[in-house]
């Protein structure tokens, strides 16, 4: 054969284009939990339970009812009777009266007629007494049933790099096989003078190094390596090879036979076989790089020397698969950075590693509380607060260590939940942090510059939206950007008699938690019926059978009604007809956006209010969701 000359050697960055511009496909395979770290999310994942499933004890203590200990103090503790035990994993029935007590571990079950825990340390045992030093308020020192994960809620987001604490967090909702999204990369190591580690090592022969090394890289980079063992140059073998290789494999990748030399033959089977996008690259060590299109698989042949090709793999490959899954990784190695808090925090004095998220340079508290395993799914890194240290004041300048190359995110999307949001951010191309707090959560959030912009749809008793709140909070440094309007209304399953509000009152509700927009919208509704049937709100709200239930999502009050846990629920159409129950509309409502008057320069601010006042949006909307004559109008107060 004649020696073939490199066709124009290309740049670097022409490369980098090129590659970059390659489709390539995905597969999706499930994997048991200590088989999938490292690969990529196929789905977003919803748990299935409640975590913790059950009310349980955050230190060690004694259970008690708040109410026996409002008199307690130091001179004058208040004296309850012990009578029992619970260590954690107790399972069995214990129920406290009024002015008993129980020991309680921490991580136990919280005993029925408790609600409360007192501290070990702010208590004295004498036989069959216990002393109270300290009162405690309801709820205190208790981790309740949900209050990490609710059932219904989604705990972490497709395309999300698995990394340990991912691993954590699906453990702790029951996950034992995960779908994963991964990139088959058939590698073929090409060359006469190859043999497999662990023959005997013949006169000029050398071992295969190429196969191991490249598909260790491929792992790493969270994809499926697919080995296909050493094939010799020769074109027919090639042929055959590469013909399975594009057949099973999303990307391929050879080792060798990739210069002009006589018995360099893979351009030659991209050539014949599909069509070359570039033969040669500018870089040294790797010129001799080849890569081309096989019956629409990339296919790309590497140098034979192991360190070239290695390059190369990290160079072009390694973004290129990257890019392909969209990935957002958690899971690469320490690194510490410098930033500043976007909020004050108060440490009370103790020796603490804060977790932290980051954006723009700047860090603010992703703490959960003790016990909350999606705590560290959701934070980027840490920071150290000595024991010393009380209060850090905003803009303090720390030190953050990352626990990996942190995706920053484009814009901090706090308030009430809508999948408008999730369209916003896939039709701006920008990349959202949402911590979904409720509407009161966002007003708070925005209004101390914790957050960027805020989900609202608070109404006041004339049925009026966002404005009565930001008055009463009295926010001049805000803006409300005019958003869209959203159905909501009864979930109800498909056999239901419930057909509005006045059939409701026997029935079992799961409700919205505290300070979201749609549980002040359903007491507006229950108000106005409250007033039709002649009766006070507190009394209905007392018959009202799940009234103080707390849902965190829509989707969660979905997954209480489908699993029969409540008769009803109350939120909205787009979310009932995805679960496939029935919505029996109440009311439209007004979903806007809440913003630092400063952020309003921001360009990713700029492009989420464009994106939102644009056609593409509201041709994407899904049922439920409408744009009207107010969407992207600007608000200033």
């Amino acid at each position: 054969m004649a020696h073939k000359e490199f066709r124009t050697l290309i740049p670097v960055d022409e490369a980098h284009r090129l590659l970059k511009q390659i489709p390539i496909n995905h597969s999706t395979k499930s994997l048991p939990l200590e088989e999938a770290l490292g690969y990529t999310l196929a789905e977003h994942v919803v748990s299935s339970i409640d975590v913790p499933s059950f009310d349980k004890s955050i230190m060690d203590g004694y259970a008690v009812r708040a109410g026996d200990t409002y008199q307690a103090g130091e001179t004058n503790p208040v004296t309850l009777c012990f009578t029992g035990s619970i260590d954690a994993g107790f399972v069995g029935d214990f129920y406290l009266n009024e002015g008993e007590a129980i020991s309680i571990a921490t991580g136990a079950p919280i005993p029925d007629g408790a609600d409360a825990m007192v501290k070990v340390e702010d208590t004295k045992r004498a036989n069959s007494k216990v002393s109270i030093y300290r009162p405690v308020h309801t709820g205190e020192n208790i981790m309740s049933r949900g209050s990490d994960i609710m059932r219904g809620e989604q705990v972490l987001c497709r395309n999300t790099r698995i990394g340990s604490r991912e691993i954590g967090v699906l453990s702790a909702i029951g996950k034992r096989y995960v779908d994963v999204d991964t990139i088959k990369v058939g590698i073929i190591s090409t060359g006469n003078e190859l043999i497999t580690p662990g023959n005997s090592l013949d006169k000029g022969m050398i071992y295969d190094t190429n196969s191991y090394a490249l598909s260790t890289s491929v792992k790493e980079c969270g994809a499926t390596p697919l080995m296909y063992g050493i094939v010799e140059d020769e074109e027919k073998a090639m042929f055959n090879a590469i013909n399975r290789a594009v057949q099973e494999c999303n990307l391929v990748l050879t080792s060798g036979s990739t210069s002009a030399g006589a018995g360099d033959i893979m351009y030659k089977v991209i050539e014949e076989k599909g069509r070359t996008l570039f033969h040669g690259i500018n870089i040294k060590p790797g010129k001799p790089v080849v890569a081309g299109m096989i019956n629409d698989v990339p296919t790309i042949g590497l140098p034979g020397n192991p360190t070239s090709a290695l390059t190369i793999f990290n160079e072009f490959i390694v973004p290129l698969i990257h890019n392909t899954q969209d990935t957002f990784d958690n899971t690469k190695d320490e690194l510490t950075v410098t930033a500043v808090l976007g909020t004050g925090i108060n440490s009370q004095g103790r020796q603490q590693l804060l977790p932290v998220g980051m954006i723009r340079g700047k860090v603010y508290p992703a703490d959960k509380g003790s016990g909350a395993i999606t705590t560290l799914a959701d934070a980027d890194g840490f920071i150290q607060i000595s024991a010393e240290t009380e209060y850090i004041e905003p803009d303090t300048s720390v030190n953050v260590t990352l626990f990996g190359n942190v995706d920053e995110p484009d814009l901090l999307f706090t308030g009430g939940y809508c999948p408008g949001i999730d369209i916003l951010e896939e039709l701006s191309g920008l990349k959202f942090r949402v911590l979904n707090n409720g509407s009161s959560g966002g007003f708070s959030s925005v209004s101390t510059g914790f957050s960027d912009i805020a989900g609202v749809n608070m109404p006041d008793d004339s049925g009026n939206y966002n404005i009565s709140m930001i008055k009463k909070m009295k926010l001049s440094d805000v803006v409300l950007v005019k958003g869209y309007k959203r159905e909501q209304g009864l979930i109800v399953r498909q056999n239901s008699d419930i057909s509005g509000i006045d059939d409701i009152l026997d029935k079992r509700l799961i409700n919205r938690n505290r300070g979201s927009g749609t549980r002040s919208l359903l007491d507006l509704n229950l108000k106005q019926f409250a007033d039709k049937m002649g009766m006070s709100f507190n009394n209905l709200k007392q018959s009202l059978d799940g009234y103080n239930s707390g849902a965190k999502s829509h989707l969660a009050v979905c997954n209480a009604v489908k699993e029969e846990f409540a008769d009803v629920g109350f939120g909205l159409r787009t979310m009932a007809e995805n679960s496939g129950l029935k919505f029996i509309s109440i009311c439209e409502e007004e979903f806007d956006f809440l913003v630092q008057k400063e952020a309003m320069d921001l360009t990713e601010i700029k492009t989420s209010i464009s994106c939102l006042s644009s056609k593409y949006f509201a041709d994407n909307l899904p049922s439920g969701l409408s744009v009207y004559e107010r969407t992207g109008e600007i608000i200033e107060f």
